[in-house]
């Protein structure tokens, strides 16, 4: 063999190792890979760490903190309308908020036929199971919330300096029934007293 045949060779034998070392390291990935997600699958799926966004912690205000809420935000609002003076806002909630919870669900349906005597009959069964979905955290297991509904409002009761003048009110019957999603017949304004 030539020098060029040896040169050739050579560099032949360097693609081949860097060829076995490239491929053994994605195998190596791979194998480390199915190994992390073999050892998230030992514990049940409903009991998995939960991404990062899921496990934000969230505030839950009671009824009466809403009812603040509301009221503050919507005499706010209302100072702001042309020709209100001073305004009183009552809101009126018909329940506490509503947490809505991720659950695991299993349905299953069953049909059996039955023959007797010429009349033949189907029998369904159904059934369905539920499970909570959690996850871990520091306090222990919590459930992955999913959504939370703010309360409905059962009533609104508006004293306000300007209410006498008709179009004044007409303007905050239509701030209140936009801010709060209230129907008008919900909705009590009144002038306050000089």
């Amino acid at each position: 063999m030539s020098k060029d045949g040896k040169g050739k060779l050579g560099t032949l034998q360097w693609l081949v190792v860097a060829g076995a070392l490239g491929v053994a390291f994605l195998l190596s990935s791979s194998f480390l890979e199915l190994d992390k997600q073999k050892t998230n699958h030992d514990s049940p799926p409903a009991q998995q760490e939960a991404p990062a966004f899921i496990q934000q912690k969230r505030e839950s205000y009671t009824m009466g903190e809403y009812e603040e809420m509301y009221e503050k935000k919507l005499k706010e609002v209302l100072q702001n309308i042309t020709g209100v003076g001073e305004v009183s806002v009552m809101v009126n909630l018909e329940s506490t908020e509503e947490i809505v919870v991720e659950k695991n669900r299993n349905s299953q349906t069953q049909t059996t036929r039955e023959a007797d005597k010429g009349a033949t009959r189907d029998i369904n069964n159904e059934s369905t199971q539920e499970q909570v979905v959690t996850m871990k955290d520091d306090a222990g297991e919590q459930p992955i919330v999913t959504k939370t509904v703010k309360p409905k409002v059962r009533g609104v009761v508006i004293v306000a300096a300007g209410a006498e003048n008709l179009q004044v009110k007409a303007w905050i019957m239509e701030a209140v029934q936009k801010v709060l999603a209230v129907p008008s017949y919900k909705i009590s304004i009144l002038p306050k007293k000089a």
